[in-house]
Protein backbone atom coordinates (compact mmCIF):
# COMPACT_ATOMS: atom_id res chain seq x y z
CA UNK A 1 0.00 0.00 0.00
CA UNK A 2 1.21 3.40 -0.94
CA UNK A 3 2.02 5.96 1.94
CA UNK A 4 2.52 9.52 2.22
CA UNK A 5 5.81 11.18 3.86
CA UNK A 6 3.67 11.32 7.23
CA UNK A 7 2.86 7.52 7.01
CA UNK A 8 -0.74 7.97 5.90
CA UNK A 9 -2.29 5.38 3.95
CA UNK A 10 -2.99 7.14 0.24
CA UNK A 11 -5.48 4.78 -1.95
CA UNK A 12 -5.75 5.55 -5.22
CA UNK A 13 -9.59 5.46 -6.78
CA UNK A 14 -9.98 3.90 -10.43
CA UNK A 15 -12.83 4.50 -12.93
CA UNK A 16 -14.87 1.44 -11.74
CA UNK A 17 -14.32 3.09 -7.95
CA UNK A 18 -15.82 6.36 -9.53
CA UNK A 19 -18.78 4.26 -11.11
CA UNK A 20 -19.39 2.81 -7.87
CA UNK A 21 -19.44 5.91 -6.33
CA UNK A 22 -22.11 7.32 -8.75
CA UNK A 23 -24.50 4.31 -9.04
CA UNK A 24 -24.92 4.82 -4.69
CA UNK A 25 -25.26 8.02 -5.31
CA UNK A 26 -27.70 7.16 -7.88
CA UNK A 27 -29.99 4.98 -5.51
CA UNK A 28 -29.34 7.67 -2.24
CA UNK A 29 -30.74 10.09 -4.46
CA UNK A 30 -33.98 7.96 -5.77
CA UNK A 31 -34.13 6.74 -1.83
CA UNK A 32 -34.44 10.31 -0.60
CA UNK A 33 -37.25 10.95 -3.38
CA UNK A 34 -39.08 8.04 -2.66
CA UNK A 35 -39.28 8.98 1.21
CA UNK A 36 -39.98 12.52 0.39
CA UNK A 37 -37.12 13.16 2.77
CA UNK A 38 -35.03 16.72 2.95
CA UNK A 39 -31.43 17.42 1.54
CA UNK A 40 -29.77 18.39 4.95
CA UNK A 41 -27.05 20.79 4.07
CA UNK A 42 -28.10 22.73 1.03
CA UNK A 43 -31.08 23.61 -1.44
CA UNK A 44 -28.93 23.75 -4.44
CA UNK A 45 -28.80 20.25 -6.06
CA UNK A 46 -25.17 20.47 -7.85
CA UNK A 47 -23.35 21.68 -4.32
CA UNK A 48 -25.92 18.47 -2.40
CA UNK A 49 -24.07 16.20 -5.29
CA UNK A 50 -20.58 17.32 -5.25
CA UNK A 51 -20.31 16.69 -0.79
CA UNK A 52 -22.54 13.22 -1.63
CA UNK A 53 -19.75 12.33 -3.92
CA UNK A 54 -17.09 13.31 -1.91
CA UNK A 55 -18.39 11.72 1.19
CA UNK A 56 -19.02 8.37 -1.27
CA UNK A 57 -15.32 8.98 -2.24
CA UNK A 58 -14.26 9.03 1.18
CA UNK A 59 -16.20 5.67 2.34
CA UNK A 60 -14.93 4.05 -0.89
CA UNK A 61 -11.33 5.12 0.20
CA UNK A 62 -12.15 3.35 3.44
CA UNK A 63 -13.21 0.01 1.84
CA UNK A 64 -10.57 -0.22 -0.62
CA UNK A 65 -8.24 0.33 2.65
CA UNK A 66 -9.80 -2.54 4.59
CA UNK A 67 -10.83 -4.85 0.85
CA UNK A 68 -14.09 -4.87 1.58
CA UNK A 69 -16.83 -3.82 -1.08
CA UNK A 70 -18.55 -0.55 -0.89
CA UNK A 71 -22.28 -1.17 -2.01
CA UNK A 72 -25.72 0.65 -1.58
CA UNK A 73 -27.01 0.82 1.56
CA UNK A 74 -30.96 2.03 2.33
CA UNK A 75 -30.77 4.83 4.53
CA UNK A 76 -31.20 4.06 8.58
CA UNK A 77 -29.83 6.78 10.92
CA UNK A 78 -28.61 4.02 13.49
CA UNK A 79 -26.26 2.53 10.61
CA UNK A 80 -22.53 3.46 9.71
CA UNK A 81 -20.50 3.92 6.85
CA UNK A 82 -18.41 1.60 6.59
CA UNK A 83 -17.78 -1.75 8.54
CA UNK A 84 -19.08 -0.07 11.82
CA UNK A 85 -16.89 3.22 11.04
CA UNK A 86 -17.90 6.59 10.30
CA UNK A 87 -16.11 8.55 7.21
CA UNK A 88 -15.89 12.04 6.62
CA UNK A 89 -14.62 13.51 3.73
CA UNK A 90 -13.35 16.49 1.82
CA UNK A 91 -11.44 17.83 -1.24
CA UNK A 92 -9.45 20.38 0.61
CA UNK A 93 -5.62 19.03 1.46
CA UNK A 94 -5.64 20.59 5.04
CA UNK A 95 -9.22 20.55 5.48
CA UNK A 96 -10.95 18.96 9.16
CA UNK A 97 -12.67 16.59 10.62
CA UNK A 98 -16.06 18.18 11.20
CA UNK A 99 -18.65 16.77 13.55
CA UNK A 100 -21.88 17.99 15.15
CA UNK A 101 -23.65 17.41 18.64
CA UNK A 102 -25.50 14.63 19.13
CA UNK A 103 -27.87 16.15 20.60
CA UNK A 104 -28.60 18.61 17.59
CA UNK A 105 -31.92 17.70 16.43
CA UNK A 106 -30.90 19.01 12.36
CA UNK A 107 -27.27 17.74 11.91
CA UNK A 108 -26.73 15.81 15.06
CA UNK A 109 -24.03 12.93 14.13
CA UNK A 110 -23.66 9.52 16.09
CA UNK A 111 -21.78 8.13 18.68
CA UNK A 112 -18.51 6.27 16.73
CA UNK A 113 -14.79 6.57 15.23
CA UNK A 114 -14.47 8.67 13.11
CA UNK A 115 -12.23 8.66 9.56
CA UNK A 116 -11.10 11.52 7.88
CA UNK A 117 -10.45 11.18 4.27
CA UNK A 118 -8.86 14.05 1.56
CA UNK A 119 -9.54 13.40 -1.93
CA UNK A 120 -7.03 14.51 -4.21
CA UNK A 121 -9.61 15.21 -7.51
CA UNK A 122 -6.39 16.05 -9.97
CA UNK A 123 -4.65 12.40 -9.13
CA UNK A 124 -7.85 10.88 -8.25
CA UNK A 125 -6.16 9.35 -4.72
CA UNK A 126 -7.60 9.46 -1.50
CA UNK A 127 -5.43 10.25 1.52
CA UNK A 128 -6.60 8.33 4.93
CA UNK A 129 -5.94 11.24 7.35
CA UNK A 130 -6.69 9.62 10.92
CA UNK A 131 -9.56 8.89 12.83
CA UNK A 132 -10.93 10.33 16.48
CA UNK A 133 -13.91 9.38 18.57
CA UNK A 134 -17.09 11.75 18.23
CA UNK A 135 -16.54 12.39 21.91
CA UNK A 136 -13.07 13.38 21.74
CA UNK A 137 -13.77 15.53 19.13
CA UNK A 138 -16.74 17.77 20.31
CA UNK A 139 -14.81 17.83 24.01
CA UNK A 140 -12.46 20.66 22.50
CA UNK A 141 -14.59 23.49 22.96
CA UNK A 142 -11.44 25.48 20.89
CA UNK A 143 -12.53 23.49 18.17
CA UNK A 144 -15.98 24.51 17.62
CA UNK A 145 -16.49 27.04 15.11
CA UNK A 146 -19.57 29.24 14.73
CA UNK A 147 -18.91 31.64 12.22
CA UNK A 148 -19.34 28.85 9.27
CA UNK A 149 -22.74 28.26 7.77
CA UNK A 150 -23.31 25.41 9.78
CA UNK A 151 -21.79 25.60 13.49
CA UNK A 152 -19.79 22.38 14.25
CA UNK A 153 -16.00 21.05 15.38
CA UNK A 154 -13.77 21.11 13.31
CA UNK A 155 -10.70 19.01 14.28
CA UNK A 156 -7.62 19.30 12.75
CA UNK A 157 -5.28 16.21 11.03
CA UNK A 158 -2.57 17.18 13.31
CA UNK A 159 -5.03 16.30 16.17
CA UNK A 160 -6.48 12.85 14.43
CA UNK A 161 -4.72 9.38 15.77
CA UNK A 162 -3.21 7.86 13.35
CA UNK A 163 -5.31 5.51 11.25
CA UNK A 164 -3.14 2.16 12.51
CA UNK A 165 -4.37 2.32 15.75
CA UNK A 166 -7.99 2.14 14.81
CA UNK A 167 -9.78 -0.61 17.35
CA UNK A 168 -11.48 -2.91 15.07
CA UNK A 169 -15.45 -2.72 14.95
CA UNK A 170 -17.64 -5.95 15.48
CA UNK A 171 -18.44 -5.47 12.14
CA UNK A 172 -14.67 -5.43 10.72
CA UNK A 173 -13.88 -8.27 12.89
CA UNK A 174 -16.80 -10.09 11.72
CA UNK A 175 -15.64 -9.10 7.70
CA UNK A 176 -12.23 -10.57 8.49
CA UNK A 177 -13.16 -13.76 9.46
CA UNK A 178 -15.94 -14.47 6.76
CA UNK A 179 -13.16 -13.34 4.50
CA UNK A 180 -10.68 -15.67 5.82
CA UNK A 181 -12.87 -18.36 5.50
CA UNK A 182 -14.23 -17.91 2.11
Amino acid sequence: MQTNELGQPVIQLTQDDYKNCYIIMGLIQLDIKNRNAKITYTAEPLLAEARSLCGLLGEQAVANYFGCPNVYKPYDPKAHDILGYEVRATYHENGSLLTHNPDDENYGDKPGRYIFVTINQKTLTATIRGYSTLTRCNERADNYQTSWRYPCFAMPQNQLWPIDMLPATDELLAFTQTKAVA
